[in-house]
């Protein structure tokens, strides 16, 4: 498999928008210690400080992925940098135009702006006591045919690959956590939404990730649909943040 095709910009006080070349995968990018974000605000990189000057944001996106990230140095984080998740489509933007603001990239930071949307949903909702519910309902959904055959040719072939049906993202285990009522449980999920098809289309298990029911859920929470690397991603990013 090529290389994926990482856009990765650095935003310094003399210079607005330094593209770099030759990270070989988001995480490398997002985690590198030497050539990575971290290893920017940590002077490692090779590069020349006096000219460019301090390193104050880093835009990181993959080429057909949907989502990106922001990044800056935070000496509250283990590894000295903080992430945000951003929509590719406004960090293509930035590019185009040849960069952002200070303001622009340190806005994704503010509170009020990760909690903007949660706050909309809570200001929305009604809240009750009790309700009552168990009535029967006769209800008619249109819905997108899917193929057994090809979910357990996935599985059998990741079991035969590696012996156990981790999830591609958080690497949970049912089996090695719950043992013989998890054993070769998991949930498989099509990388690109079935919604998207305008009518039958081949599925290939290429086409399909192994995921545990908690990643699985959360994933198609994100619109437009994240990747499997942008979770895998912004997973270890929340994990390393200090409690």
């Amino acid at each position: 498999m090529p290389p994926a095709n990482i856009r990765y910009c650095a935003v310094h006080e003399n210079t607005a928008w330094r593209k770099v070349r030759g990270h070989t995968s988001l995480e490398n990018a997002l985690f590198g210690k030497k050539d990575g974000a971290p290893g920017l605000f940590e002077h490692r990189a090779r590069i020349d400080y006096v000219k460019h000057g301090e390193p104050l944001f880093v835009v990181i996106w993959e080429e057909g992925k949907s989502t990106g990230f922001i990044a800056k140095s935070d000496s509250s984080s283990s590894d000295g940098t903080t992430r945000v998740p951003v929509d590719a489509r406004l960090l293509q933007q930035y590019d185009a135009n040849g960069g952002a603001s200070i303001a622009e990239l340190e806005a994704h930071f503010s509170s009020t702006t990760i909690n903007q949307a949660s706050s909309e949903i809570s200001a929305q909702e009604t809240l009750i006591d009790e309700a009552e519910e168990g009535a029967l309902l006769l209800k008619k959904h249109l819905v997108r045919e899917r193929n057994s055959s090809i979910v357990a040719s996935k599985k059998a072939s990741v079991l035969a690959a590696t012996g156990c049906l981790a999830c591609e993202v958080c690497e949970f285990d049912f089996t090695l956590i719950y043992g013989e009522i998890g054993a070769n449980y998991c949930e498989v999920h099509h990388t690109e939404p079935l919604g998207h098809r305008k009518g039958t289309e081949k599925t290939s298990l290429q086409d399909l990730a192994i995921l545990c029911s908690n990643c699985h859920s959360i994933i198609h929470r994100t619109i437009p649909m994240w990747s499997i690397s942008v979770l895998a991603a912004h997973l270890r990013a929340i994990r390393i943040r200090p409690l």
